[in-house]
């Protein structure tokens, strides 16, 4: 059982009460048993996976904005800890991808900083906010047990989707805008939000046809992991400005450029994808959707059947 709606669910509103239940029944046993950075990662992505589901739902979805909120201000107190495991992580990639074009000694410093951020982020305090994060997820579960829409799932579904579809439609515009990929990153990181949500939605709707929607779903998590490792850049080169590091200015001037460098041929394997997955029309694909739905619903009635 996954992200994905089952032949026996009655309903959009029973896939996603189905679906809060069986991460909120994991949720205390991951973040106790897992290493604490995959705890938090899965967790994190699970709640990122979860809001996405409830975008889907939101035209019907009267809970939306109170559970939507819930869920980002219990995963928020991670992030800084995430982002400093995330640094370093992006440092060691970005070093050794270039490691014949740059001077190691003088990133030493650097380095040095990055890993105690690193092992500061993980601590007694990082278990409590863990925790606090699992009981967020565990309380979600019990209350989307109550969730029902106030329409039909297919008509949700169509006006749902087409929502998310037209944001991911306008942050790539704005990317486009903004340089294609080549400028702020901003612009890019909300255009990671809406391939993110839409790999989930995508991964919700696989059994409707699954060749077809699958090969969404990998594309839009190949957009979402590209944008994520620019979006990385990013931060690991704000750092360094903060941090001043290294201190050797040629040396921070270099390894910005091969950041830049980098982040330049990610946009320019996104950007396609991107273009591929929102440059459609939001209205045809939604009512493609709900076509779908529908003849899927028809051809599985026997498994919910009493």
């Amino acid at each position: 059982m996954g992200f994905r709606i089952e032949a026996d669910d009655r309903s959009l509103a029973a896939a996603l009460r189905r679906i809060a239940a069986e991460r909120g029944a994991t949720a205390r046993m991951r973040s106790q048993e897992l290493p604490q950075d995959e705890a938090i990662h899965e967790l994190r992505k699970d709640v990122k996976a979860l809001r996405a589901l409830l975008r889907l739902a939101r035209p019907g979805l009267p809970e939306f904005k109170a559970e939507n909120r819930a869920l980002r201000d219990a995963a928020r107190a991670l992030s800084g800890r995430r982002d400093a495991a995330v640094r370093l992580d992006c440092f060691t990639g970005l070093s050794g991808r270039y490691a014949r074009e740059i001077d190691r000694r003088s990133l030493t410093p650097l380095r040095r900083a990055l890993s105690r951020d690193a092992e500061k982020a993980a601590g007694a305090e990082a278990g409590r906010e863990l925790s606090a994060l699992a009981e967020a997820i565990e309380s979600h579960s019990r209350r989307a047990a109550g969730f029902k829409l106030e329409a039909k799932s297919r008509k949700v579904l169509r006006a749902g989707l087409k929502r998310s579809l037209r944001r991911g439609a306008a942050a790539l515009e704005a990317a486009e805008a903004d340089g294609g990929g080549s400028g702020g990153g901003e612009a890019l990181h909300e255009l990671r939000k809406r391939a993110k949500d839409h790999r989930a939605q995508m991964k919700l709707m696989r059994p409707l046809w699954p060749k077809a929607v699958r090969a969404r779903e990998k594309a839009a998590k190949r957009l979402g992991d590209l944008l994520g490792d620019h979006h990385d850049l990013d931060a690991l080169c704000e750092y360094t400005e903060a941090r001043a590091l290294p201190r050797d200015i040629e040396a921070r001037q270099a390894l910005q450029a091969l950041a830049a460098r980098r982040q330049a041929e990610i946009a320019e394997e996104a950007m396609p994808i991107a273009r591929r997955l929102f440059g459609g029309g939001a209205k045809r694909q939604a009512k493609e959707a709900a076509r779908l739905w529908k003849l899927w619903r028809r051809e599985t009635a026997a498994s919910r059947a009493d």
